[in-house]
């Protein structure tokens, strides 16, 4: 039989799948196709729009496998994730079985539309199966059993030991997608979060989907890499999970802040620098509480991630709020030190300057806005800890503030959303304060002019002589290059010459 995985992209807390990343859902939905020895054809929503104008014809295909679904929206500079409107409307006429997977698919997700979410959950009986448990488990069932969906369990999670051979297997379809060799491949590491012991912070679905967290053997995390670098993937996020630094703690399930397991994160990075040799190789999220409170191991872990890590390192923070209040009506944990002291530590640390021009390893902060307890005041004591943090010579790589959303399961209500909304315009004060007065001295902290930054891939022309760029990683710097003629899709070296809020613009080195 012949399939079609149309990738619409997905954005979760722990995992992203919007280029220039690959996600998970994709290739191991493929790893499983290919195991039962079927045809697969893989495209984008963004190249599949293009080619719909010259006449697509899905009727090739006798499955459509239709991926997307977002729990954490961002801005995208080169990518438009599809809705599940644009997908029912793109299949109407489609004879075959439609197949839904990724967040959307299941209660904790929802579409991205204009760069908000949207509840779009009644389209989803459009389609013939619906996967709510793991796409690539529901899948494998299906096809097992002779494509009946009776007999197949939509909401089955699978196991590490399916996911491993799926992962392995799954690995050739990245040569399908449209900017292949320039994607990063997302590495699942774990899922479930060690806050699920005090049932999680009020807003987050991972805890709530997945208990505690249930860890991949770093053997077959490696093999993935393995198999991925043999085909032609040279930037790797060692991801999908809360904390890196949690990775392996032997105490997940009896407290918040488990022990950081040194001696099994050393096991894994260097495997993977064993059996790859990345031109991009980074982490995502870390619980600056277990960096704080457990020092010895947060150093030697931070030493290890510079050590076999490239320069542009980021760990994500979820900090969400620094206001005393909002912590405790939100079962946040983090306490305001502990950030204070993780900033410190991978400042001291990450703060080198690597080969591609970034420094090693730096904090990033999340913060959300419309969780509960929250007050006029609270934009004010936030405002006063990034203060605090930067008058302090310290540098967070990036601060991502955003407005929090209502999800099935979750404590926020869209009552508390509403709420919310009566300070709006607080909100975009407080944004456009920490952009100009925190953001934008920072990135000259962090970027001087005449500092060289290395392998910028050119994205997109906005106008006559401007175009975009970044370079790869996990929260790559937005650059403008105000010059003529330059080749989209070319590496190119920038030097720094002035700065915007939270990008920075630069001429080519010749």
């Amino acid at each position: 039989m012949k399939f079609l995985i149309l990738d619409g992209y997905t954005d979760e807390p722990a995992g992203l799948g919007v280029p220039p990343y690959i996600g998970m859902y994709p290739r191991y939905a493929a790893g499983v196709l290919y195991k039962f020895k079927h045809d697969v054809d893989y495209i984008t929503i963004d190249k599949l729009r293009e080619e719909l104008k010259k006449g697509y014809d899905f009727n090739r295909y006798d499955v459509v496998i239709a991926i997307c679904g977002f729990h954490t929206p961002g801005k995208y500079l080169n990518a438009n994730p599809a809705t599940l409107r644009e997908f029912v409307s793109i299949l109407y006429n489609f004879k075959g079985l439609k197949i839904l997977g990724g967040p959307v698919a299941t209660k904790f997700g929802s579409s991205l539309e204009g760069g908000k979410i949207k509840d779009e959950s009644n389209l989803k009986y459009f389609f013939d199966v619906i996967s709510e448990g793991d796409l690539d488990a529901v899948l494998h069932d299906l096809l097992k059993n002779n494509f009946n969906p009776e007999k197949t369990d939509g909401t089955r999670l699978r196991t590490y030991d399916e996911l491993d051979e799926f992962a392995r297997i799954g690995a050739k379809i990245v040569k399908l997608h449209p900017n292949y060799p320039n994607i990063i491949a997302e590495i699942e590491t774990y899922r479930g979060c060690t806050r699920a012991f005090s049932g999680g912070c009020s807003f987050c679905t991972e805890p709530r989907r997945y208990g505690s967290p249930k860890f991949r053997n770093s053997r077959d995390i490696i093999e993935e890499v393995r198999n991925l670098y043999e085909n032609g993937i040279k930037y790797f996020r060692i991801g999908r999970q809360p904390c890196m630094f949690s990775y392996m703690a032997k105490d997940v399930e009896t407290t918040d802040v488990p022990v950081p397991n040194v001696l099994e994160i050393e096991k894994l990075f260097n495997g993977i620098t064993s059996v790859s040799k990345p031109d991009v190789l980074h982490i995502d999220n870390a619980n600056p509480s277990v960096i704080a409170r457990h020092e010895k191991e947060g150093r030697e872990i931070a030493k290890i991630l510079v050590r076999h890590c490239t320069s542009g390192n980021v760990a994500a923070f979820g900090v969400e709020s620094f206001d005393e209040k909002v912590i405790s009506k939100n079962c946040l944990l983090t306490e305001p030190e502990d950030v204070l002291k993780a900033v410190n530590i991978l400042n001291e640390i990450g703060g080198k300057r690597g080969e591609n021009g970034m420094p090693y390893l730096l904090p990033g902060i999340n913060l959300l806005s419309g969780l509960k307890g929250e007050s006029n005041d609270t934009f004010e004591i936030n405002y006063d800890y990034l203060k605090e943090i930067y008058d302090s010579g310290n540098i967070l790589r990036r601060i991502n503030i955003r407005q929090v959303v209502p999800f099935f399961g979750t404590d926020i209500t869209v009552k508390d959303v509403e709420k919310a909304k009566k300070r709006k315009n607080l909100f975009l004060k407080f944004k456009e304060k920490i952009r100009t007065q925190i953001d934008n001295p920072m990135l000259k902290r962090m970027l001087p002019t005449e500092t060289i930054l290395k392998n910028v891939l050119v994205e997109v022309k906005e106008k006559n002589d401007l175009y975009f760029g970044r370079q790869f990683g996990s929260y790559p710097i937005l650059i403008g290059i105000a010059e003529k003629n330059v080749e989209i899709g070319k590496f190119v070296d920038i030097k720094v010459t002035g700065y915007g809020r939270r990008s920075i613009t630069g001429k080519i080195v010749k």
